[in-house]
């Protein structure tokens, strides 16, 4: 009995011994699991927080991320957490006071500008709706800083004019025409005529650009509205041509197959009546033949049926000319609706042409803010469902404005084509480019790794800063800054273009030409 008890004993003790095994190695995989997760957290943390402008504080976050790959005891890095952490709360506090202290300039500023005296009406509208919009508070301090730079210098403007006693009303006229002027411009870049009508459009646009007086304002106004309908009406004129012609060659073939159609019948009734015949023939032939008692009395039938067969055969030749006709009057048909369908075809080349260049910036040359709008969300659904690697990219050139105020707005086109072809021959063909307006754009990676994308922008960086211009005898050095943001987890297209180009205000004041991700 004792015996039976301490074997129970054993086989108790051996169940409790495996089951403890299994929870303990239940444990251990769960803590291998805790702390990956955990690693994988920490890192996306630290990769959220690079943004900041402390090289301190960047190269704290650095080190632990290398730390964090090194290390299997997450544990040990609680203490350097910690600092971090308050490194981070310093900063943000910082960050907050310059941010309050940006606003308080911001609208120390605005009232500066309302005071001034002799501004027009509705500049001054436009200052009071920029100070006061609730909406305001919803955006980013430095476009808010934009807007109102760009009251400046709308001011700039009118106050820089000669004082030779221009009345309020004057100086409300002169600003209006400064913004006619700009969104006249814009209007002419948006279109894309091509021939004469768009020679003289761009011809237009240089002009505005001189900020020209009232009357001509007016005049050049009332040329672009024409060459616009000239344009419009041109080109409805060349697809009403084509439609017409289409239209006329195939009532053409419409009648032709309608006449080839009943020959066809009616050669097939008359082929069918002469079968008849034929066989109608055969079979006297062969009942004479049966029913004759010589040569002789056969003869005259004989020579009856022969004339017959020699109408026959008249008659089948007939036959074949008229088919001959009508196969070859098919060809013809054929040729013709071959013709047609190669017409069809280059006018729908042309059409798509001419759709592909509504998708581009009559500029550059590259894609605009509607193909861009499109593809991001194409590229943004791809990501969604393959969960690729996808990076967006701003890239804006710097003093740029200073460009132009010292060379003309010519000069500064054809920096921009320069730019805008340089960043273009450094990408990949799948990658896409766009202008976002003014002098930035837009660069979209899908599926581009770590290296690949950094390689990719710094080779646009570095590129752009080796292009040879010269002007009036000067060598000019032209650099672009870039600001880049991966898409991450619950990311949407608004919210990576706010980072990239958060990213890119960064570069530009750490002192420009620089990449910086965010």
């Amino acid at each position: 009995m004792s015996n039976f008890s301490s074997d129970e004993d054993v086989i108790t003790l051996k169940e409790k011994l495996q089951h403890s095994q299994l929870v303990f190695r239940d444990l251990a995989l769960k803590s291998r699991r805790e702390a990956t997760i955990l690693k994988r957290l920490i890192s996306r943390l630290i990769a959220a927080s690079q943004a900041h402008e402390d090289p301190q504080l960047n190269e704290r976050l650095s080190q632990i991320r290398r730390d964090i790959d090194s290390q299997d005891d997450v544990s040990r890095l609680i203490p350097q957490l910690a600092l971090v952490e308050r490194m981070v709360n310093r900063h943000n506090q910082a960050t907050e006071k310059a941010k309050d202290a940006l606003e308080c300039q911001f609208q120390q500023s605005g009232e500066t500008l309302k005071c001034l005296p002799g501004l027009p009406a509705q500049l001054k509208r436009d200052l009071r709706n920029l100070l006061i919009n609730p909406d305001n508070q919803q955006q980013d301090g430095h476009h808010k800083i934009v807007a109102l730079l760009q009251l400046y210098e709308r001011a700039l403007k009118l106050l820089s004019l000669p004082s030779n006693g221009l009345s309020a009303k004057d100086l409300l006229n002169i600003d209006r025409i400064h913004q006619l002027c700009t969104e006249l411009q814009h209007l002419i870049t948006e279109l894309d005529f091509d021939g004469e009508v768009g020679d003289k459009l761009l011809d237009i646009r240089s002009r505005l650009l001189l900020t020209p007086d009232s009357q001509t304002l007016l005049e050049l106004t009332l040329e672009s509205v024409q060459l616009i309908l000239d344009g419009t009406r041109n080109e409805r004129k060349s697809s009403q041509v084509f439609l017409s012609q289409i239209n006329e060659d195939l009532s053409v073939l419409q009648r032709h197959n309608g006449r080839s159609i009943d020959s066809s019948q009616a050669i097939s009734s008359q082929r069918s009546s002469l079968n008849d015949e034929l066989a109608s023939s055969v079979e006297t032939i062969q009942s004479q033949l049966r029913e004759a008692e010589s040569l002789e009395i056969l003869r005259p039938k004989i020579s009856q049926v022969s004339v017959n067969l020699e109408s026959l055969v008249a008659r089948n030749r007939e036959l074949e000319e008229r088919e001959q006709q009508l196969l070859e009057q098919l060809q013809h048909n054929e040729q013709k609706l071959d013709a047609l369908y190669q017409q069809t075809m280059d006018y729908r080349r042309r059409l798509g042409d001419q759709e592909r260049k509504l998708l581009l910036d009559p500029l550059t040359k590259v894609y605009n803010r509607a193909a861009l709008d499109d593809r991001l969300e194409h590229e943004y659904r791809c990501w969604i469902r393959y969960e690729t690697p996808f990076c967006l990219a701003m890239i804006d050139i710097d003093h740029f404005k200073s460009v132009n105020d010292q060379y003309g707005h010519l000069v500064g086109d054809k920096v921009l084509k320069v730019v805008a072809r340089t960043i273009h021959q450094c990408l990949r063909d799948t990658d896409f480019i766009a202008r976002f307006g003014g002098e930035e754009f837009v660069v979209l990676l899908p599926d581009a790794d770590e290296e690949t994308r950094k390689t990719l922008l710094t080779k646009v960086r570095e590129t752009v800063a080796k292009l040879p211009f010269k002007f009036k005898d000067s060598r000019l050095t032209v650099t672009v800054s870039i600001g880049a943001s991966m898409f991450r987890e619950n990311d949407n297209t608004v919210e990576v273009l706010e980072r990239a180009d958060n990213a890119l205000y960064n570069a530009k004041h750490n002192g420009r030409n620089k990449l910086v991700w965010a």
